[in-house]
């Protein structure tokens, strides 16, 4: 992902900045123990992180993701457009899906006079690394 600017009306510290380029530059969502991993052991506190990345979500500029069967947060700069992952049970790995699979609104919800606003979709299985290890 290309280096984006730095989002208007955010104060810039040396930390946030920090915060900032390992999301800019991650080609797939990151997680806080990822970004302090990245930043450098010792750099940055983890509340800091955390309070960053609540800052950036509360402000639309990142969006925090978790996955089915587990109690970590994933973090990427908001899409313009919204994003499924393909995850992979064994190792982690996070494939992004371009397209969304959801074309349209299920018969049930129409019938139902339901006005879908938002959906998240994850779709579970084995990558192609831990499929070739069986």
């Amino acid at each position: 992902m290309k280096h984006l600017q730095w989002p208007e009306g955010i104060k810039k510290t040396k930390q946030r900045e920090a915060i900032w380029s390992v999301l800019t530059t991650a080609d797939k969502p990151v997680t806080a123990i990822d970004i302090a991993d990245r930043i450098g052991e010792g750099t940055t506190w983890m509340s800091t992180i955390y309070r960053t990345l609540e800052l950036l979500e509360t402000k639309g500029i990142i969006t925090r993701t978790t996955i089915m069967g587990s109690d970590m947060a994933y973090y990427e700069i908001t899409p313009h457009t919204h994003r499924h992952y393909a995850v992979c049970t064994n190792c982690g790995a996070m494939v992004p899906l371009h397209t969304c699979p959801v074309v349209e609104m299920p018969k049930e919800l129409k019938d139902a006079g339901f006005t879908v606003t938002e959906h998240h979709l994850e779709i579970a299985g084995l990558c192609k690394k831990c499929n070739s290890k069986k």
